[in-house]
């Protein structure tokens, strides 16, 4: 403190010399106003040209000691200003010693009811994003789920506004989770139409090859209808032999036999072992006396 108390009486007597200097400089200044109105210069002559120039190097001396007198003054009060910045610097810093500890508990509290605040804010934004990027009918039932779990009561002042939300919440997700059950059963729907379609153009096209195939043999493609309506009676080699050519093509047209029996024709047509896509030579087939057929 005495160290602060010399500081300042040093300050006070530079300021005072700095004021007495002003006042030195005004008087100079004033003699020099006076002496200018009795200055004639004859500026043509080089002797009158000489003692203008001296006069006016006299005058510029006295505002350069002006300048200086300003500076002086202004470097003793940036000082004092320095100085009484850090005697409040220091003075603010044993004042917010005592402040901190009490500040630093005052703001833990605020910090964890901040805290609070945002993590049920955090739960109300969760409610309501629950109803956005739903895109499958499961998605959105397990969203429903995820809300219904959700303790409302949890959240304490915003229970209110969380019971509306979850409401609202609620009746969007039902409402999509109807419009993505009908949905994608209309796609299960369609997909299993274009499998059928797919299933039907195949066995077109095998149909048409099928009726090609006859058709290069000189047989009539109606003649095949009776294969898809074999029966299972019995039929001997007799009856067999009585059978007329287009039904005997029945059961042996579209497979190139060779040397087989009659009942091996007949278990070939019944495990659907058939191409309609191979050809037949009927002078092969020579049905036995004991043959049976399921035909």
């Amino acid at each position: 403190m005495a160290e602060n108390t010399s500081a300042i009486q040093v300050q006070t007597e530079n300021e005072t010399q700095a004021l007495s200097r002003w006042d030195a400089l005004a008087a100079d200044i004033a003699i020099a106003t006076e002496e200018s109105q009795s200055k004639v210069f004859d500026y043509e002559d080089k002797s009158g040209n000489k003692e203008a120039r001296s006069w006016v190097f006299s005058l510029r001396r006295l505002k350069t000691k002006v300048e200086q007198a300003r500076k002086d003054a202004k470097a003793v009060h940036l000082e004092r200003g320095r100085r009484v910045d850090d005697a409040a610097k220091l003075l603010q810093s044993a004042v917010q010693s005592l402040i901190e500890p009490h500040e630093n508990e005052i703001k833990a509290i605020e910090a964890r009811e901040q805290a609070r605040i945002d993590a049920h804010k955090a739960v109300l934004d969760r409610i309501t994003s629950l109803a956005d990027g739903v895109t499958t009918a499961d998605e959105a039932q397990a969203r429903l789920v995820e809300l219904s779990a959700i303790d409302i009561e949890s959240l304490e002042e915003f229970s209110k506004a969380g019971a509306n939300r979850q409401l609202e919440t609620a009746e969007k997700l039902k409402s999509i989770w109807d419009r993505l059950v009908i949905e994608e059963a209309e796609r299960a729907e369609l997909e299993a139409l274009r499998a059928e379609k797919a299933r039907l153009e195949k066995e077109l096209e095998r149909q048409q090859i099928r009726e090609e195939v006859l058709t290069e043999h000189g047989v009539s493609p109606a003649a095949q209808a009776p294969v898809a309506r074999v029966s299972r009676e019995p039929v001997s080699a007799k009856k067999w032999q009585q059978k007329s050519p287009e039904e005997l093509l029945v059961g042996a047209l579209i497979i190139r036999i060779s040397g087989k029996t009659i009942n091996e024709i007949a278990h070939l047509i019944a495990s659907n072992q058939l191409h309609p896509a191979v050809n037949v030579d009927l002078s092969k087939v020579k049905p036995s006396e004991n043959d049976e057929i399921d035909w």
